[in-house]
């Protein structure tokens, strides 16, 4: 059996089904290295068939499993009748199924990704262990069941014997005068008889005592008139006690078990013996022992008995425990969601019966991602435990604080006297985050955005109030993060617009909305166009086309930025193909990054193919990434970047000055120009800082030998400025607007014209 540390005194076969991910590799090795034999299955057939040959103690299943799925495989298994006793532990993401499609599929628990080695080892021990014990019982009971018959049998040999023996007595006694040699034959074989009989109580008083289940013979007066050491053990009595009858069957049943022993009882009467049910004994010092009791009478009177005692305390432990983890955060030890939800329902119907009210807090820990990312999840985990208990020292008695997931935690407070009773409450959480955490030798700072609604003005049923809090804790982080926002009905129009906008976004790609537009980018000295930006525009029917600033934060969060930035480059390298081939073949095409893009797998295939399939030089193209990027993930950046510069790609960061770059990172990179921010140029003349940054800026790209392009122009003033300190390059409204490709076609045939007439 394998305990909670791990450690085995049998050695099991484990059924992996969808090994081909990294954390399903390292828990792979580590049940190889506790002596478990993993068998792996690529997909659903392959893990059907394995299950039906090796029989496997226990099958870790991949609910992404291919052909069949991990779901509908689970639910096969169930449906197998040699096969369905197999627990199944699905491992699932969150953004898939939840638990609780998990546990209607017939798993026996499940494991969220990303995979936690420790607590995925720990469950696979607790259902190993409960499997084990599950076995032990099943040999238990058949063990009992023959002990019974052999008891049965023996009985019945021994009273046909006593039976025949006295028949003979009786003819021998009234042929006493006539056989006096014969009679003392018969004595000899009753003597024989009985010490036959005498051997065999020896051997089942052995067997009784030998016995790992409690065993005791019971008289129908109430008293126990003996038992096996298992038996006393259990209950904490010894064998003087029997002796001097301080042990009463009839005194160890607690009150509440009243009925169920009844009935066990008249079925005894019925019967002469009781199927085994569950129920608790009283121990000799007042405790209480969960146990499986069975039992027979032994005297045709039955005025005598034996039971056989069963202790459940591990198997009721067991599943405790895995009650325990259904409903909390393993992690955190807090409610999860399934329990969050109940608790709230019970709230909420309180609150309508007693017209009182109900605050929900929806809490996301600011730009806890870059603490993961930097730092590591272990360092991540160990804060997300800090929040926890930081989170419980704020609310009362009776609310709840649970945990969703990731950096995610709920408070629900019932009973709350109004708004400003959960602002100070909203305000106590504020303030209990932003002391420094202490997690090994890093000392973090972190804050959460709030978002509070409050039953029943923001809903009336629990799934409401979790929309409309997290509307509002979104609109927390639009207002700078750090905050807490109560839900409006404002904001509920701006998410259901917000929600419209994702939709219809899904179907812009499919129904060609998107458009490019292209802003020249400028010789300062010449005045000359040497390079376009792309930038995205969607155009639904009847209407004028938007800017991406109005949907690109839904496409970063939805993913749909993958499939968009992908049509924007290569419609961009289409474009600049045709220009090309109009002759303008000194033209650069300027793109923007997500970082979403760049950290995306395959990356620099995806532009190397964009290349190709337009037939564009690789150094026409200039990619303008963020600063943000270049702080995430470091050494993969300087990878990513070093391929896509070996290429002969241009790379630019755009909006400088308004992120964390330092001097240090802009040597590491491959970077060829900087693009300073508008919000800089705009202030040029007006603002002594902004002034005076843009200078600097500048005097430190052209020492870097970086290119430096100036963004938002759109005065003389600050073209001379921005050519009289060096740079060579700017955009903006001074020269032109974004255009269609059209109206910039026409930029460049009338800058050819003049440098004709010229």
């Amino acid at each position: 059996m394998t305990g909670p540390t791990g450690s085995s005194d049998s050695r099991h076969i484990i059924l992996m089904a969808g090994a081909d991910r990294s954390d399903m590799a390292a828990l792979r090795q580590a049940l190889e290295g506790r002596g478990h034999q993993v068998l792996l299955a690529p997909d659903g057939e392959q893990t059907l068939r394995q299950a039906r040959f090796a029989r496997p103690d226990l099958v870790l299943l991949d609910a992404s499993l291919a052909g069949p799925g991990g779901a509908a495989v689970c639910r096969l298994l169930r449906q197998d009748q040699e096969l369905r006793d197999i627990p199944v532990l699905l491992i699932i993401d969150p953004a898939g199924m939840d638990g609780l499609d998990a546990f209607e599929a017939g798993a026996a628990d499940q494991l969220p990704r990303p995979l936690v080695l420790g607590e995925a080892l720990a469950r696979i021990d607790t259902h190993l262990s409960l499997r084990a014990a599950r076995r032990r019982l099943a040999e238990l009971e058949a063990s009992l069941q023959h002990e019974s018959a052999l008891r049965r049998q023996i009985e019945s040999y021994l009273q046909h014997a006593y039976e025949m023996l006295e028949e003979r007595v009786t003819q021998r006694t009234e042929q006493l005068a006539h056989a006096n040699a014969l009679l003392t034959a018969e004595i000899g074989e009753r003597t024989r008889a009985e010490e036959s009989l005498r051997r065999s109580e020896v051997r089942m008083r052995r067997l009784v005592e030998a016995n790992i289940i409690g065993i005791y013979f019971w008289a129908a007066d109430g008293r126990v008139v003996e038992a096996n050491d298992a038996f006393l053990r259990l209950l904490g009595y010894t064998q003087e006690d029997v002796k001097q009858r301080r042990v009463r069957w009839d005194t160890l049943t607690p009150p509440e078990y009243r009925d169920i022993s009844e009935r066990a009882w008249e079925e005894l009467r019925t019967s002469g013996s009781f199927a085994p049910y569950e129920k608790e004994y009283l121990r000799k010092d007042g405790s209480r022992v969960p146990i499986l009791v069975g039992g027979t009478v032994i005297s045709k009177r039955q005025q005598s008995g034996v039971a056989f005692v069963l202790d459940l305390t591990e198997r009721k432990l067991a599943e405790e425990r895995i009650r325990y983890m259904a409903d909390h955060d393993a992690l955190t030890g807090l409610p999860n969601r399934v329990l969050l939800q109940d608790r709230l329902q019970q709230a909420v119907a309180h609150a309508a019966r007693t017209h009182t009210l109900v605050a929900l807090m929806f809490i996301d820990l600011d730009y806890f991602k870059h603490i993961n990312d930097s730092l590591g999840h272990q360092v991540g985990d160990c804060l997300l435990q800090d929040v926890a208990r930081r989170l419980l020292h704020c609310v009362r008695e009776g609310d709840s604080v649970a945990r969703l997931g990731g950096d995610e935690f709920v408070l629900a407070l019932p009973l709350v006297g109004g708004g400003h009773d959960v602002a100070i409450v909203a305000q106590k959480v504020l303030d209990a985050l932003d002391a420094p955490f202490h997690c090994g030798d890093h000392e973090l700072h972190v804050s959460g955005s709030i978002g509070i609604s409050m039953y029943p003005d923001d809903g009336k049923d629990v799934e409401t109030l979790m929309r409309t809090a997290d509307t509002a804790m979104y609109y927390a982080k639009e207002k700078g993060r750090g905050n807490f926002q109560f839900f409006t009905q404002s904001l509920n129009r701006a998410a259901q617009r917000r929600h419209q906008l994702t939709i219809a976004l899904r179907h812009a790609l499919n129904r060609n909305e998107f458009v490019l537009y292209y802003q020249p980018q400028v010789d300062l000295d010449s005045g000359a166009i040497f390079a376009a930006e792309a930038l995205l525009r969607w155009k639904r029917e009847g209407e004028a086309p938007v800017g991406c600033n109005e949907f690109i934060a839904i496409a970063e969060e939805t993913g749909l930025i993958l499939p968009i930035g992908e049509w924007v480059l290569r419609e961009a390298c289409k474009q600049l193909r045709r220009w090309h081939e109009h002759g303008f073949g000194g033209l650069y095409m300027a793109v923007n990054l997500s970082p979403r893009q760049f950290f995306q797998p395959n990356f620099e295939q995806m532009v190397r193919e964009a290349l190709e399939d337009a037939d564009v030089p690789p150094n026409r193209l200039d990619l303008e990434i963020t600063e943000g990027i270049l702080m995430q993930r470091t050494e993969d950046n300087v990878a990513t970047l070093k391929v896509l510069s070996d290429m002969g790609i241009k790379l630019s960061i755009d909006d400088f000055g308004t992120g964390y770059s330092s001097l240090a990172y802009l040597q590491r990179f491959p970077v060829d120009a900087l693009k300073i921010d508008r919000s800089f140029v705009s202030g040029i003349g007006q603002d002594s800082n902004d002034t005076a940054l843009v200078a600097a800026i500048i005097s430190m790209a052209n020492s870097l030998r970086l290119k430096v392009l100036a963004e938002g122009v759109e005065t003389n003033e600050q073209r001379c400025f921005l050519q009289s300190h060096g740079c060579p390059a700017g955009q903006g409204f001074y020269y032109s607007g974004p255009v269609s490709a059209e109206e910039f076609t026409e930029m460049l045939l009338r800058q050819s014209r003049r440098m004709i007439d010229a």
